[in-house]
């Protein structure tokens, strides 16, 4: 077990007295960690794919990849360096836009967003709601898991430190990088949406707040997606006028 807390710490910052809460905001306000959380297993073939996304398209490192007790799945990417919400918020909505348009909206969670949780259940947990645990897990048994969510024992602490010792968090220059990538890159269907995407994607954004702008004003992008930027903006422009 103290392998299991020194990894999570590591990678989440997560105290030993607050084991069974990880924060994805430090005290100045800034994100840590980023999370995607998929509410149905059956969509494994989606994660699969971000996960393929991450590590191709855009030469990150594999986020770590957990299964809720009840079901579905949580892709963690802990930020070697914190980085501003409505960053961060630019970052989950570019990779919604590219690599999660199948997922309906009451089934994907990207946090933190403005009004979304800065910290989330520790993991492993049990539920009592499916009498099953959360677990980390290997990426590559993830199909295993696309019928039903959870292990129906309690995970071994040193296996899950294990699998969270080759996590690397994101470097800020490679965070940047994969920003830029998303941002600038263009969707390859045809159709209105697809046609009207790069409009938002070619401006190469040199500032979030500009990049949040773009996606609230853009009529082809979404409402749920508008309204989460214009979130975002509100929360960063807010910040500003304390400051």
């Amino acid at each position: 077990m103290k392998r299991l807390k020194s990894e999570l710490g590591r990678l989440f910052r997560a105290s030993d007295n607050a084991a069974d809460r990880i924060g994805l905001v430090n005290h100045d306000g800034l994100v840590t960690t980023l999370v995607v959380t998929i509410a149905r297993s059956r969509d494994w073939p989606v994660v699969a794919g971000l996960l393929d996304g991450l590590r191709e398209n855009l030469d990150l490192p594999l986020p770590a990849v957990s299964v809720s007790g009840a079901a579905g799945f949580q892709l963690w990417l802990p930020l070697a360096e914190p980085v501003a919400r409505e960053t961060a918020a630019g970052f989950l909505l570019a990779l919604r836009r590219q690599f999660l348009a199948d997922i309906d909206d009451k089934d994907l969670g990207l946090l933190p967003l403005a009004d979304g949780p800065d910290r989330l259940p520790g993991i492993p947990a049990w539920s009592a709601e499916s009498d099953r645990w959360s677990a980390f897990i290997d990426p590559s048994m993830g199909g295993m898991f696309a019928e039903g969510g959870g292990l129906d024992f309690e995970p071994n602490p040193d296996r899950q430190a294990d699998l969270l010792a080759a996590i690397r968090p994101i470097e800020l220059d490679d965070f940047k990088r994969a920003l830029a990538v998303m941002t600038v890159s263009e969707r390859q269907e045809t159709g209105p949406v697809a046609q009207a995407t790069p409009t938002i994607l070619g401006g190469g954004y040199s500032e979030p707040r500009d990049f949040l702008l773009a996606v609230m004003n853009e009529p082809s992008v979404p409402l749920p997606m508008r309204i989460d930027a214009a979130k975002a903006l509100l929360g960063h422009e807010r910040r500003w006028a304390i400051e």
